[in-house]
């Protein structure tokens, strides 16, 4: 696929899916917020519901019990006096919930014969607005003094006239309220006397009310008559369902179209207009509540509902948004329309701009292949100042480059000739040397010797070497050239000519200073050798040093570790005394002779291992059961300090022990 393809279908892929997706994720995510305040109002206007049937309970309760104690309600008909007025002043705003109070008298049995039941007297309250009993102006006035000279009469320090004359002051004003209130009573109960006379007493429907009232609140609102503190009778206050369900369930909101409604637990529908009724019976949520059915699947509604525990009543509510859903679809898909609109509009924008790009890029791709052939003198055309541009100067760059390599590499490969030629002469110098050190070491009856070699470079610098007399007297010397290499291998060869001829009549000190005499008169143009030399006979150990790292021995029986060191000059240098040190060996003690390579290791910080650590690590390794194990456990902390890279120096280990 060309480039300018690619540009174009990546631009367009790039642009239309995140479209897509954000158009999606806002729908979605507006859908979801809309169910939810959706919900959230619904459980709201339930709740409400719930309150308003529980004060349409209490208020009935309550001013059923006020009606219970208002007096001679038992005997209003035998003074010819109708209880109506007194009862609907006590029931207040609370009248239209009921459509008729029932009073029951209570049987009292004679002593002669059962008198028969008295006949219950039912008061149908009018279907009408009920007057209700307000106070004047005038009348607030009246109590308000009457309660003001109430408090000053009970202030203990009146004298008798001032007491006498607030008592009446206070008869005057009780006087005037008593007047004032009987007249406004007998307007009140014309009032309610002409509201009566419009709608007669009926007691047909009173078994069908008791059982609404069940159904709607779970019990009869009944309540004892009491009359001078004995309970002479009952009254029951027979509940207008139309009333409660219109408070309940409130008025139709055209502005809103929500459905409240309620069911009883008989399965009975309860709702403000029959055509919310018939939406509800067309959706099965009646009978989806009546099965105790899921309310969750019914496409594009909410459904919020409560159970009341006392009564069973279900109150509930259910809002449609369905057309919202509607609006937030044609929205997303306007939306997504017109992006796809302006992505089209881009891609129209972006096909010269491609055939731009892709003209320089031609340009590289031809002047790449030209390179790629060998034709280095190329050189691209390109003077733009993007990225193609900056390819162009880079490839111009590299072209030169490659012209200058090409040389190089020439040279290189010559250079690479000399090298192989100079590592075969280096190889034959690291066999020669390697064929000076000993094949093996001696198999001595009085100790046991273990060495170990490791070399930085083809041909090293540190020499071992070993000689044993037929007196069983053993010489062991260790040392280490000048530098690496080719001379570094010809110091150890001149060292071990000289200690083939050493004579075991000679001290290690008066060898050292012999062959360092020598090696000056050989003129090796600063070439020396650092060397240790040490004579075991007879249970003793003689040490002499020129320029050597220092011994160690470790003693058995005290697991102590001494270090023999001698402030001497290498051989081939300037100065020419060295003395000896002699030493009694027991048997377990061992002796570690070292090149400086060992306390002069480095690790991967550049640190060195130093000669204290050194120390340590021989007194750890010198527990070991014979020469060999000492040995290992020296390697091992060569290994765990420098790794498995090689030394920056020679290490030679040269262990002995006395057996």
């Amino acid at each position: 696929m060309k480039i300018r393809t690619s540009l174009v279908l990546a631009c367009f892929v790039l642009s239309v899916l995140p479209l897509g997706g954000i158009v999606l994720y806002s729908y979605y995510s507006s859908r979801s917020a809309l169910e939810s305040a959706y919900h959230a109002e619904a459980a709201r206007l339930t709740a409400e519901m719930d309150r308003r049937l529980g004060n349409i309970r209490d208020v009935l309760e309550q001013r059923l019990a006020e009606v219970s104690a208002l007096p001679n309600l038992s005997d209003g008909e035998k003074e010819k006096a109708s209880p109506v007025g007194n009862i609907m002043m006590t029931m207040g705003d609370a009248a239209s919930l009921v459509d008729s109070i029932e009073i029951q008298p209570m049987v009292h049995p004679a002593p002669a014969a059962p008198a028969p039941p008295p006949r219950p007297m039912v008061i149908d309250i009018p279907a009408v607005r009920i007057p209700r009993f307000t106070f004047t102006d005038a009348q607030r006035e009246h109590l308000k003094k009457i309660s003001a000279l109430g408090r000053q009469l009970g202030d203990t320090q009146l004298s008798t006239q001032e007491r006498a004359e607030i008592q009446k002051d206070l008869r005057e004003a009780q006087s005037e309220f008593q007047s004032s209130m009987q007249e406004a009573q007998k307007n009140f109960q014309e009032e309610l006397g002409g509201a009566m006379k419009q709608h007669p007493p009926a007691v047909a429907r009173q078994a069908a009310r008791e059982k609404q009232a069940g159904l709607l609140f779970g019990h009869r609102f009944k309540v004892p008559m009491t009359h001078q503190g004995a309970v002479v009778g009952q009254i029951q206050a027979h509940v207008s369902a139309e009333e409660v369900i219109r408070r309940l369930l409130g008025a139709a909101n055209e502005d809103r179209n929500e459905i409240t409604f309620a069911i009883d637990r008989e399965g009975n529908v309860y709702t403000r207009t029959p055509e919310e009724r018939q939406t509800l019976d067309r959706l099965g949520i009646p009978q989806r509540i009546a099965s105790g059915g899921s309310l969750n699947d019914i496409k594009n509604w909410i459904i919020v509902q409560h159970r009341d525990p006392d009564s069973g009543l279900r109150v509930a509510v259910a809002r449609p948004f369905g057309e919202d859903l509607e609006v937030l679809r044609k929205a997303a898909a306007k939306n997504f329309g017109y992006g796809v609109a302006l992505i089209f509009v881009a891609l129209i924008g972006i096909v010269p701009i491609a055939n731009h790009i892709t003209r320089d890029v031609e340009l590289v791709t031809h002047g790449a292949e030209r390179i790629a052939h060998g034709d280095l003198t190329t050189r691209i055309p390109l003077r733009s100042k993007n990225e193609i541009g900056h390819l162009a100067m880079a490839f111009n760059r590299m072209a030169e480059d490659l012209s200058v390599q090409q040389e190089r590499i020439v040279e290189q490969e010559r250079a690479a000739i000399e090298y192989e030629r100079k590592s075969a002469e280096l190889e034959e110098a690291r066999r020669f040397q390697l064929s000076m050190l000993p094949k093996e070491v001696p198999n001595h009856p009085k100790y046991d010797i273990a060495v170990f070699t490791h070399t930085a470079t083809e041909v090293g610098g540190d020499y071992y070497d070993f000689h044993v007399e037929p007196d069983g007297a053993m010489s062991v010397t260790i040392g280490d050239a000048t530098g690496h290499g080719a001379r570094a291998g010809t110091m150890v060869a001149v060292i071990k000519a000289l200690f083939a001829g050493y004579d075991s009549a000679q001290s290690p000190a008066d060898f050292l200073h012999d062959a360092t005499e020598k090696v000056r008169r050989m003129d090796l143009e600063r070439m020396a050798m650092a060397l240790q030399l040490a004579r075991f006979d007879h249970g003793r150990v003689t040490i002499s040093s020129a320029g050597m790292p220092p011994a160690y021995i470790h003693r058995r029986v005290s697991a102590k570790v001494d270090e023999i060191a001698h402030s001497a000059t290498p051989l081939g240098t300037l100065g020419n005394t060295y003395n000896d040190i002699t030493l009694e060996l027991k048997s377990g003690d061992t002796l570690l002779f070292m090149s400086d390579g060992f306390p002069e290791l480095m690790n991967t910080a550049g640190q060195q291992l130093g000669y204290a650590a050194a120390c340590d690590a021989f007194a750890a390794a010198a527990t070991a059961g014979d020469a060999d194990g000492v040995i290992a456990e020296l390697v091992e902390t060569v290994r765990g300090w420098h790794g498995d890279q090689p030394p920056n120096d020679d290490v030679t280990f040269v262990v002995v022990r006395a057996i």
